[in-house]
């Protein structure tokens, strides 16, 4: 079962990319953990999920990025009106290491290469 999606208007050329991660986290878990799982392949549906945990964490990056850099001027502002604190969101975004590969735990400086928070 494919994760179905309402026809979009267009996208201004700065989102395009982030709706390009989503719709790829998106498959990750719909079609290859759901498929890894339903076959009985743990360890692929494991594998399947941290990346796409990957993925999801580079969109949460970049979309408070494009929140900021649109007139979002705090994280206070940005987690009004979610379940979020803004601490959280600091943090999700100043220790998120975009271009770093996908393994698990910190590197030496405390930066999480596939998840934000512990």
């Amino acid at each position: 079962m494919s994760i179905l999606r309402k026809a979009a208007r267009q996208l201004p050329e700065e989102r395009k990319s982030l709706d390009a991660g989503l719709t790829v986290a998106a498959s990750m878990i719909d079609d290859n953990a759901r498929q890894s799982l339903h076959d009985g392949r743990l360890t692929d549906s494991v594998a399947d999920l941290v990346q796409a945990s990957r993925s999801v964490q580079g969109c949460l990056y970049e979309a408070i990025g494009l929140a900021l850099a649109e007139g979002t001027t705090t994280f206070e502002d940005l987690a009004a009106e979610s379940h979020l604190s803004p601490e959280y969101l600091k943090e999700a975004y100043e220790r998120f290491a975009p271009g770093m590969d996908a393994r698990p735990g910190p590197d030496k400086n405390g930066r999480e290469p596939w998840r934000v928070l512990g």
